[in-house]
């Protein structure tokens, strides 16, 4: 690879930009929720389907929809916790986190758990056809510069992988990614570094060339205990609360903040 990219932080205010990650980046780590795939776009609407399944095969369905948004991670009408399951958990552990819910409800466990899997599965039919779902705004430009700087990009989500790769060829992003690895394919998912250790393995990234972007902690100390060259945090939420990504080497609010921290040179 002949291209250099080198990621600056520009936040110091104190003359020069001050060099952080160095030279010697060959790989970047995409998480896809909430990093690559706008969150709210994806997974309120996913969660809305949950609960009208929920209410239409529960008789004298015992919660509100607002009480089932506030369980699973929802702020308002249009946000997402990003500490909470709905935007960290795997498809499993969303499982469990409905079926305990509908627990706490009074549902008999076994009920609980068929009523849960049965919900995540009509919500995952709606989702993949969803005109809703939309790509993180500034996202793209990134990705084009990193193919420009020839960089090997790899997605590792929490998501299973068909999946992912599904919702990333219907925002457009697919053809940007040289792999993609969801948490179907490793023993232990986020915040475990399983899907790094398969990205060297399988695909031969070196670890401490490979920076991971993600948008939350869960993202963050997977970079860590995989030994990865850095962590980026991306706090894209109309909050812009950055709290939560105590792990991360660098946080921006926006894609453009971190273009302009990257300067590319021939």
């Amino acid at each position: 690879m002949n291209k250099e990219i080198e990621l600056v932080s520009i936040k110091e205010g104190r003359g020069a930009p001050m060099p952080v990650f160095g030279e010697d980046i060959q790989t970047f780590l995409f998480d896809k929720d909430g990093t690559l795939i706008d969150l709210p776009s994806i997974w309120i609407p996913w969660a809305y389907d949950i609960h009208r399944h929920l209410a239409e095969v529960m008789p004298n369905c015992p919660f509100s929809l607002a009480e089932f948004g506030d369980a699973v991670g929802i702020w308002g009408e249009d946000e997402v916790d990003p500490k909470s399951p709905l935007a960290i958990a795997s498809l499993g552990e969303m499982q469990a986190v409905i079926a305990f819910f509908l627990y706490e409800k009074g549902v008999a466990w076994d009920s609980a758990v068929l009523f849960a899997r049965d919900s995540i599965q009509y919500a995952d039919e709606k989702q993949n056809s969803s005109a809703a779902i939309r790509p993180v705004h500034g996202v793209r430009e990134l990705l084009t510069e990193l193919k420009k700087a020839e960089r090997m990009l790899g997605v590792v989500t929490a998501d299973d992988t068909e999946k992912a790769r599904v919702q990333l060829e219907r925002v457009g992003l697919a053809e940007y990614f040289d792999f993609v690895i969801g948490s179907d394919q490793v023993q232990n998912g986020k915040p475990y570094p399983d899907m790094a250790y398969l990205a060297r393995d399988r695909h031969g990234i070196a670890l401490g060339q490979t920076v991971i972007v993600g948008d939350t902690n869960a993202d963050m100390q997977l970079g860590k205990s995989a030994g990865l060259k850095a962590t980026i945090g991306i706090a894209a939420n109309s909050r812009n609360e950055t709290a939560h990504l105590a792990e991360a080497d660098l946080i921006v609010t926006s894609y453009s903040e971190l273009l302009d921290m990257m300067r590319t040179r021939r």
